[in-house]
């Protein structure tokens, strides 16, 4: 950890003026909002001109991802605000072949330049844009967010060798956790440490929604896809648990999609009684069934992916003043002394009995002050302030 603290000390240095910035995202805008839109939404309201970069499309992106068929029907180009405008670009099949490479990149680049101008920053979240940032003048950032390794059925080694690549292009790295950021200096990288934030939408008030209001108390909480990331007998054993402390209570599962990808133990958690399935709501009504929630769980299963993420929905939770229940992950290793993080079933059931037992309004307080300590503005001076104190993102080889 001592390393890793001194390089949130090189995110105090004074932030740059306001200029232009591209972000060339992952993720695409029309999706959930991630950490992809939430910094581009940042860099807005602090004044830049940004330009956000949707993962590009090509017709094998529609037959193997039926929802990009919305965004290839979409406008290729958007303005969602005066500074803020959103880019669809269609590129050429094999984002990583060579050929796709060095026709996409010039491609993104010349979009890029036609659109905003020679930008001043460019933070480069997608591993395929290593060959469109070198070019692009100004300053670079890969700011990496989830070990991509780490995914079931990845190539590992083929994705270490892209981050390497991008590294040694860009002229910093960034990352969003603490065990990111420990991963990428282990493999002789030079990474700073800049954890996400909370956006506004989470922190204003909100009045509880009437749709919950029947179920039995209390209403645990989970907001969010059910895929290989959860453990459905932590939701399981969270649902045990307030029953034996209060005699009641309900799981609600919010905005969860569940696609093959699921946990096979999925089927038996929804079936018992007391379970709740929402479907995905807007940010605006999101915060009326947060309101109306007694407790929030992260009930991710012991999976590197998983220990290496710093999930949104932490601090959102936080914003919301809820007792947030977690197995551990980079926010929990931010934010743990206003959590409860625990480890398997028993733990997290235990864990939950203590959120029930010890809630009170001035812990509610504390949790909705330490989301607002940290907005995402203050994570886009944060990567501001990275680049204009970088250095070559690769060290010695380990």
């Amino acid at each position: 950890m001592g390393e890793v603290n001194k390089a949130r000390e090189v995110s105090s240095m004074p932030v740059a003026p306001t200029g232009t910035v591209a972000v060339i995202a992952q993720a695409r805008w029309s999706g959930f909002r991630l950490s992809k839109q939430f910094i581009a939404l940042a860099f807005a309201e602090l004044g830049w001109h940004a330009l956000y970069v949707d993962p590009p499309l090509s017709p094998m992106s529609v037959v193997r991802h039926r929802e990009r068929v919305a965004d290839l029907l979409a406008p290729r180009s958007e303005r969602h605000s005066e500074r803020l405008s959103i880019w669809r670009p269609v590129a050429i099949p094999g984002q990583n072949a060579r050929l796709g490479q060095r026709s996409n990149a010039g491609h993104l680049a010349r979009g890029i330049l036609r659109r905003l101008g020679q930008p001043d920053l460019t933070v480069a979240f997608s591993l395929e844009s290593r060959a469109t940032l070198p070019r692009l003048d100004g300053r670079s950032i890969y700011h990496c967010t989830d070990s991509d390794e780490d995914l079931p059925g990845a190539d590992a080694e083929r994705i270490r060798r892209y981050v390497r690549e991008i590294a040694s292009i860009a002229g910093t790295v960034t990352a969003c956790s603490v065990p990111l950021v420990q991963q990428l200096r282990e493999r002789g990288i030079r990474a700073t440490y800049v954890p996400h934030g909370c956006d506004g939408e989470s922190l204003a008030p909100a009045v509880p929604a009437a749709e919950l209001e029947h179920l039995p108390r209390p209403l645990l909480g989970y907001v969010g896809s059910v895929n290989f990331r959860v453990d459905p007998a932590l939701l399981g054993a969270a649902l045990d648990s307030a029953h034996e402390v209060s005699g009641s209570g309900t799981l609600v599962l919010i905005g969860g999609s569940f696609g093959p990808r699921a946990p096979a133990s999925l089927a038996s958690l929804l079936g018992r009684r007391h379970v709740v399935r929402l479907p995905q709501q807007s940010p605006k009504a999101l915060r009326s069934y947060m309101a109306a929630l007694d407790i929030a769980l992260v009930p991710y299963s012991a999976h590197p992916f998983n220990r290496k993420s710093f999930p949104i929905k932490i601090p959102q939770y936080l914003g919301a003043g809820l007792p947030v229940v977690s197995t551990p992950n980079g926010a929990t290793d931010e934010l743990g002394r206003h959590l409860y993080v625990a480890e398997g079933t028993d733990g997290f059931a235990a864990a939950v009995a203590r959120a029930l037992e010890d809630d009170t309004p001035q812990l509610h307080q504390e949790r909705r002050q330490a989301a607002l300590a940290r907005p995402w503005s203050q994570v886009a001076e944060d990567l501001v302030a990275a680049a204009c104190g970088g250095e070559p993102s690769l060290g010695e080889q380990p």
